[in-house]
């Protein structure tokens, strides 16, 4: 009996995926700038008004404050991960859902 609650919770932790959400940002200066700028303007404004947190809408305060640094907010996506359990590294869907790749990012 222990053995089938166990392997039932091992097949349900499994099974369910975590979600992560993604926000996008638009450069709006003239000058190209790559992600590690917007990484860094990111870090500037989580020390300033604090995380943009997984699962809570991106608050006003933030988008202004990456506003100020030249980035426009166009949205946030929210991505399914998961863990695969032979290679133990983080995996989400391509392809619109025909395929998967996985990487330790």
């Amino acid at each position: 009996m222990k053995r089938l609650v166990l392997v039932a919770a091992l097949l349900l932790a499994g099974g369910l995926a975590a979600q992560a959400d993604v926000s996008h940002y638009t450069n709006l200066l003239k000058q190209s700038r790559g992600d590690d700028a917007l990484h860094a303007d990111g870090a500037y404004c989580d020390q300033r008004v604090g995380r943009d947190v997984n699962g809570v809408p991106t608050s006003a305060a933030y988008k202004r404050c990456m506003r100020s640094r030249g980035w426009r907010y166009d949205g946030t996506r929210v991505e399914k991960t998961w863990v695969d359990p032979d290679t133990g590294l983080t995996c989400h869907d391509i392809l619109g859902g025909f395929g998967s790749v996985c990487s330790n990012f």
